[in-house]
C-alpha cells in the first residue's frame, strides 16, 4: 500500500496545496477501491480500516471512466456522483487521473457545508422515496376502487336487466293468463256440450231404431258407418282431454315463470325451497333436452327456508346453466338438497369438463371466465357469490377434477341473521 501511495504522492500533494478540505481514493480498473482517506471513506460509506464501500461511483461509472481518452494523466474533470442508487447520493467537484492500472479520484469540497447539503439531499431523497411509496399505495387503492366501481356498474346493469326481464315475464304471464282462462272455460263448456250432443244423438238413434221404418233405420245405420260415429264420439273426448292437459301445462309454465321472477316477492320471506327450485328448472328444460342431458332431481317438498326467493332462484339458475355448458351431449347433472342442522345444502354435480385447480380460487372473481371470448361476461358466478355469501350469509364450496366433473355446494342458514 505504501508503494501505491508513493506512486501517487506527488500528484496528491500538488492537488492539495490550495484546498480547504480534500477527499481522495485510489481504485483499480475494476472499480475496487484500494485506498481512501477518511473524507473519501465518508462518501463511500466505509472506514479506512475496513475498506468495504456501501456506496459506489454512480456518474460517471467505472465503465464510463475507462472509456475516456486523454493525452495526459487526467481523464475527467467535473461533477462526480457517489451513492447507492437508493437513498444516498453525494455530488462532488472532482478530477480523475489514470496511471498504469489504477485511478486517483480527487474531490475538493467544503466538508461542513457539503455534509449539511448531503444530509439535506439524503433527507429529500428519503422524502421522495416516501412519496413514491405513498403514490404506489394510493395507485393500488385507486385501482381497487376502479375495479369495485366496474364491478358495481356491471352488477347494476345486470340487476336492471334482471328487473326488466322480471317485468317482461310478469307482463307476458299476465297477458297469457287471460286467453288461457278463455280457452280453459271454453274447453270445459265444449266438453259439456259435446257430451250432450253425443247423448242426444244416441237417444235419437235409439228412438229411430225402435219406432221408425226399416228404410229409415237403414239410413241411420248407414250414416253411423259412413261418418264413423263410434270413432268420432271416442276421439272428441280424447281431444278435449288432451287439450285440457295442454292448457294446464301452459298455466303451470306461466306460474313457474311468475314464481321465478318473484316480482311480488322481492323481499325476504319463508318459502318451500324445493317447490321454488322446481320453478327454476322449468326455465332450463329446453336446454337440457337440446343436449339430451340426464337430469336428476328427486326431492320431497316441504323444506322451508328463510331467504330472498328471486335472488336465490338466480343463483341456482346460474350454477345450472354453467353445468349445462360444461357437460357434453348426453351428459349428467344432478341437483339435491340436504338439511344439515340449522343449514341447507344445495348441491349441483355434473360430469363435465371440470375446472383447472389454479382457476378454482378465481372463478368467483368479477370478469373472470374460462369460456371463449364473446361467450361469457365473467359475472354470473360473481353475482352468485354475492347472493349466497353477502345476501344469504352462506358460503360456496367448489370441488372439481379436470375432465371428470364439478360439484358446487351452497350452504345457507335456514334463518338469515342480519
Amino acid at each position: 500500500m505504501n508503494l501505491l501511495l508513493e506512486q501517487w504522492e506527488d500528484l496528491i500533494i500538488e492537488m492539495s496545496k490550495n484546498s480547504n478540505s480534500i477527499a481522495y481514493g485510489i481504485a483499480n480498473l475494476k472499480g475496487d477501491f484500494l485506498y481512501a482517506n477518511e473524507t473519501f471513506c465518508h462518501y463511500l460509506g466505509t472506514t479506512k480500516e475496513k475498506l468495504e464501500p456501501k456506496n459506489h461511483l454512480v456518474n460517471p461509472s467505472i465503465d464510463k471512466i475507462l472509456s475516456f481518452k486523454s493525452d495526459s494523466e487526467q481523464v475527467f474533470e467535473g461533477i462526480l456522483t457517489i451513492g447507492n442508487f437508493i437513498d444516498t447520493n453525494y455530488v462532488l467537484n472532482s478530477k480523475i487521473f489514470r496511471r498504469n492500472d489504477s485511478f486517483l479520484i480527487f474531490a475538493e469540497a467544503d466538508i461542513i457545508q457539503l455534509f449539511e447539503d448531503n444530509s439535506k439531499m439524503s433527507a429529500l431523497n428519503q422524502e421522495v422515496n416516501n412519496l413514491q411509496r405513498q403514490l404506489i399505495k394510493e395507485k393500488r387503492v385507486l385501482q381497487q376502487t376502479l375495479d369495485q366501481l366496474k364491478e358495481t356498474q356491471q352488477m347494476l346493469i345486470h340487476s336492471e336487466k334482471m328487473n326488466a326481464l322480471g317485468q317482461m315475464i310478469a307482463g307476458v304471464a299476465h297477458e297469457i293468463n287471460n286467453p288461457i282462462a278463455f280457452v280453459t272455460n271454453n274447453l270445459f263448456e265444449l266438453d259439456k256440450y259435446s257430451k250432450e250432443i253425443i247423448e242426444a244423438y244416441e237417444q235419437l238413434e235409439s228412438e229411430v231404431c225402435n219406432k221408425a221404418s226399416s228404410e229409415l233405420k237403414s239410413i241411420v245405420q248407414k250414416l253411423r258407418v259412413e261418418r264413423d260415429m263410434d270413432y268420432l264420439t271416442e276421439d272428441i273426448g280424447e281431444m278435449i282431454s288432451e287439450s285440457k292437459s295442454g292448457v294446464n301445462r301452459v298455466k303451470q309454465i306461466v306460474e313457474d315463470l311468475r314464481r321465478f321472477s318473484r316480482l311480488d316477492e322481492a323481499d325476504r320471506k319463508q318459502i318451500d325451497l324445493v317447490k321454488n327450485i322446481r320453478s327454476t328448472l322449468s326455465i332450463i328444460n329446453a336446454e337440457l333436452s337440446k343436449k339430451n342431458i340426464q337430469f336428476h332431481f328427486d326431492q320431497e317438498e316441504g323444506i322451508l327456508i328463510d331467504c330472498f326467493p328471486g335472488q336465490l332462484n338466480q343463483a341456482v339458475l346460474n350454477i345450472l346453466v354453467n353445468a349445462i355448458q360444461a357437460v357434453e351431449e348426453g351428459g349428467e347433472i344432478s341437483l339435491r338438497i340436504e338439511e344439515v342442522q340449522e343449514a341447507i345444502l344445495i348441491i349441483v354435480e355434473d360430469n363435465g369438463r371440470g375446472i383447472k385447480e389454479d382457476d378454482i380460487p378465481k372463478i368467483f372473481d368479477p370478469f373472470f371466465t374460462t369460456k371463449p371470448i364473446g361467450t361469457g361476461t365473467g359475472l354470473g358466478l360473481s353475482i352468485t357469490y354475492k347472493i349466497i355469501n353477502d345476501l344469504h350469509k352462506g358460503k360456496i364450496i367448489v370441488e372439481s377434477v379436470l375432465d371428470k366433473g364439478t360439484i358446487i355446494k351452497f350452504s345457507i342458514p335456514k334463518v338469515i341473521n342480519i
